[in-house]
């Protein structure tokens, strides 16, 4: 991390503004423009049209919005302007010297861009010094400025879009800030290829790199595990809960405790594949489908927590007992099922486009946060209790869409009769769970290494009611 230069764009940057305003006025220019003439063909339509739209609105809402975070969110969207500006240049001109220099210019500069804006220089100077090049090669072009006054009464909304493409690229440059080196101790930096809810691990072997990219989908990526604990002591570890005034205490919240521990002391399983490519979430996140009364009338809702890694037993239960009892107020609505109730209004073939839309955001990390807060396919971790159901646990599937990783289904106690060290029959309870789990995110010795561990922290729930005595953290 000491080497990588990190850049921001703070809200308050002037130049921020300006570039998302002048972004917004080239999109809206080109649209009257391919509004009001037709003709053009599909290639001049994507290249001259939806590209130049789809970049400049990038820049106009992300930009601001999380620019502060992660400035590298312009380098995509500039490197297709400059590749707009470079075809424009070319198609104008009609010299081969001055077509070479705008070809070279503009490659260059999208070069040092991506460069300097992943990290890898410490100033922006030589980005802008290419850009003005750029400027300059086309105010200087004789053709290019023959064409503009000839053609400009029919085309003045295309050179006022173009105009404002330049104008903003170098808003963004002028935008840019330079933090200082990162300090021992100062929270994680997001640096390029980073996505708002998980840093990209980028040391793992080249193996587990590539195997997203064979196994592109999480149903074919997942594995299935199966076992069996037998909870005498965790039965007695709840009763003392309960006595200590913990009221409902039970198995999801030793389970649940259990897993944040074990993610605590095994961060890879805290994991997640998204763009084919492998992220350590910042946060441990829970999901489950909870009924609001136990009856086939009532209405399903999701819960969504979020623990801290250094979480106690009591303080899991805390957590989860408090998004729990959200979910069961009535009046209550969480936010992921007021989105489903406006989505239940929208037609099929509507419905079926924003379905691809959401999982084309969600590729390339530009799926809203405040949208990743609320949905259950987002998380570290998804639960179900079958145990509530009376039924045995089930191999349940994992989603494509979003990023959970496991899926762990439990399922009801049941009492087995065995006999002892000393000959006596005794009865025993046990509890089964399966788990469905993303290969892509670690190696098989990793999970059973972490799945022995949960299982340790089952058998044992009084070692979850201390903190940790160490947080590991994931590779680089």
């Amino acid at each position: 991390m000491s080497t990588i230069t990190t850049y921001i764009a703070a809200r308050k940057n002037l130049f921020v503004w300006l570039a998302a305003l002048l972004s917004l006025v080239s999109a809206v220019a080109r649209i009257v423009f391919a509004c009001q003439f037709g003709g053009i063909g599909f290639g001049s339509v994507v290249v001259r049209i939806l590209l130049p739209i789809a970049a400049n609105l990038l820049i106009a809402f992300r930009l601001p919005l999380i620019g502060e975070k992660q400035f590298y969110v312009t380098v995509i969207p500039v490197c297709i302007l400059t590749f707009y500006l470079c075809v424009a240049g070319v198609t104008v001109s009609g010299r081969a010297l001055m077509t070479a220099l705008c070809i070279v210019c503009c490659a260059v500069f999208a070069a040092v861009y991506v460069i300097t804006f992943a990290g890898k220089l410490s100033s922006k100077a030589i980005a802008l010094i290419y850009l003005l090049a750029i400027i300059c090669l086309l105010g200087l072009d004789r053709n290019l400025r023959q064409f503009v006054q000839m053609y400009w009464p029919r085309n003045h909304w295309l050179f006022c879009s173009d105009a404002a493409i330049i104008a903003s690229v170098l808003c963004c440059l002028l935008a840019a800030k330079k933090l200082p080196p990162p300090q021992p101790g100062e929270p994680y930096r997001l640096r390029f290829g980073d996505r708002l809810d998980g840093r990209r691990v980028r040391s793992m072997p080249v193996m587990s790199k590539v195997t997203p990219y064979f196994m592109m989908n999480r149903i074919g990526r997942m594995n299935l595990i199966a076992d069996t604990i037998e909870i005498s002591n965790m039965e007695r570890y709840i009763r003392q809960k309960r006595k200590d005034g913990y009221k409902h205490f039970g198995i999801t919240h030793v389970i649940v405790a259990a897993y944040v521990r074990m993610v605590a002391e095994m961060p890879a399983i805290n994991r997640f594949v998204a763009g084919q490519r492998i992220y350590h979430r910042y946060e441990m996140s829970l999901n489950m489908i909870v009924k609001k009364e136990m009856n086939k009338e009532s209405d399903d809702s999701s819960i969504k927590v979020c623990f801290d890694l250094h979480d106690t037993a009591v303080d899991v239960y805390n957590r989860f007992n408090e998004a729990l009892e959200t979910a069961k107020s009535e009046g209550i609505t969480n936010g992921f099922d007021s989105i489903t109730h406006v989505l239940d209004f929208i037609p099929s073939i509507v419905m079926s486009l924003f379905g691809l839309l959401i999982r084309v955001l969600d590729y390339f990390s530009m799926l809203p946060m405040a949208l990743e807060k609320v949905s259950p396919f987002h998380g570290s971790l998804f639960i179900t209790s079958m145990g509530s159901l009376g039924i045995p646990p089930v191999y349940h599937h994992l989603y494509d869409l979003g990023t959970v990783p496991v899926f762990f289904a439990f399922g009801h106690k049941y009492t087995k009769y065995e006999m002892d060290k000393d000959g006596q029959v005794a009865a025993k309870k046990y509890l089964d769970y399966k788990v469905t789990c993303d290969e892509g995110i670690c190696d098989g010795f990793y999970y059973a290494s972490a799945m022995k561990k949960l299982k340790s922290y089952l058998a044992h729930p009084e070692r979850l009611d201390e903190p940790p005595a160490e947080v590991v953290e994931d590779i680089e």
